[in-house]
């Protein structure tokens, strides 16, 4: 389901805004709060267009106006049988009842969750510098206030944010982020840039006052991350994506993270030669360049290109590509992840590249995860928990075939973009 014409439209908000990559979290009842990043180009010619995915930020050097947006929302649900492959099942209507556009810095990706006693809070990455050039981040927590007026019609609520508070390991590098917050208490993951895990964890104690650390809570043993690291080296990461959530049960927590991979591992337009070495068809994996020696792999160029899509249309390519993976890990001490999924996208009209994981709820029995498509839509996707554990690979299996991970897209099923009152 694609948010983006509800907020884009939204007042306060400059007309041909970029809205992507929605956090979400329930509040109550069929009320949910949204946090999404949105950007203005600087060249009005590279703003974005409701409907279409071609002014990506980057071809506007990042150059216009960052800023965030914080919305209050009604998401109602309609329900769609299980079929036998996983299928994407879109809410079905969406009413924003309010919000508050974030103008004065960029707060960039932000990730909403609840706290041990309840209370949403708002996990940043919060950066320093210039895109294309040398950039830091520190990492901060907010809590988020709803001031709402339930009584009458309409509902409104008016959110926002109190002060930050400092999440700081002494561990930590210039540019760490997409840290994983666990619903419902004060753990965080920690995420190793390159090979992910081993899965290692943080306790703040409490969001309110989250103590300095020194050192992990727990770091699990799982050998799947180094075999990932070494296989693919820098043609293919794993990374943080939404917040982790408690599964039905109370034994296991799920989260969505994203997989970063060399545009060529999938696209052979991405190296001149290697699309008349292989053809066009789409890949679904990096086995191919796997073959090349490792020095080589080690130094191809990342870069954008254009390619053919469907009917024959012309679409310009990020210079990598993005998708989800779904992993399980134990609730119980250390923590190790259990499961992962291959990456997996959801269908996307004119793929740039680009698809972006932010948040995890659940909806009914259902998962709901905010994504950002082309850094221009903000969309949600709805997944029933027998399509999420028909993803899922136990780790060990997963090792063993671990050259072999691919990138696989989602069937659509019960897309509705219609704008519903609620």
């Amino acid at each position: 389901m694609d948010l983006t014409p509800h907020l884009a439209s939204l007042p306060d908000l400059p007309p041909q805004s970029c809205v992507f990559n929605p956090a979400i979290v329930h509040v109550t009842g069929s009320l949910y709060v949204l946090f999404t990043r949105v950007y203005v180009a600087k060249d009005p010619a590279k703003r974005c267009v409701l409907g279409q995915l071609d002014t990506p930020p980057f071809m506007d050097a990042w150059n216009g106006t960052l800023a965030n947006l914080l919305a209050v929302v009604r998401l109602k649900r309609r329900s769609l049988p299980a079929g036998p492959t996983p299928v994407v099942r879109a809410p079905m209507g969406i009413k924003v009842i309010g919000y508050r556009y974030l103008n004065e810095t960029n707060l960039e990706d932000g990730r909403l969750f609840k706290d041990k006693a309840g209370r949403v809070m708002l996990y940043l990455s919060l950066p320093f510098g210039k895109y294309g050039g040398l950039r830091s981040s520190i990492n901060l927590v907010y809590r988020v206030y709803l001031n709402c007026t339930l009584t009458g019609r309409p509902v409104r609520c008016d959110p926002s944010m109190g002060p930050a508070r400092l999440l700081y390991y002494t561990g930590s590098r210039a540019w760490d982020k997409n840290w994983v917050p666990w619903n419902g208490t004060s753990m965080m993951s920690y995420v190793r840039y390159g090979p992910f895990g081993p899965h290692s964890t943080i306790d703040w104690l409490s969001y309110t006052e989250p103590r300095p650390r020194n050192r992990f809570a727990t770091v699990a043993s799982e050998t799947f991350f180094t075999r990932f690291n070494a296989t693919f080296g820098h043609l293919m990461h794993l990374s943080g994506g939404t917040p982790a959530v408690l599964e039905p049960g109370g034994e296991s927590y799920l989260a969505v993270g994203h997989v970063r991979a060399h545009p060529a591992c999938l696209h052979p337009q991405a190296i001149p030669g290697l699309l008349e070495l292989l053809g066009p068809k789409v890949r679904a994996n990096c086995l191919h360049m796997l073959k090349l020696p490792a020095d080589t792999k080690e130094s191809i160029p990342f870069h954008t290109f254009n390619y053919v899509g469907a009917g024959g249309k012309e679409f310009k390519h990020y210079h990598v590509d993005y998708s989800f993976f779904f992993y399980r890990f134990s609730a119980s001490p250390p923590y190790p992840i259990t499961h992962i999924s291959h990456g997996v996208l959801p269908p996307s009209e004119g793929h740039f590249g680009i698809v972006f994981p932010n948040g995890l709820e659940r909806l009914g029995s259902d998962w709901l995860i905010g994504y950002g498509d082309g850094d221009q839509a903000a969309k949600l996707m709805l997944l029933g928990a027998a399509d999420v554990e028909k993803l899922l690979v136990p780790l060990p299996m997963m090792e063993r075939l671990v050259k072999e991970y691919s990138v696989c897209t989602l069937q659509l099923q019960g897309q509705d973009n219609a704008r519903s009152e609620l």
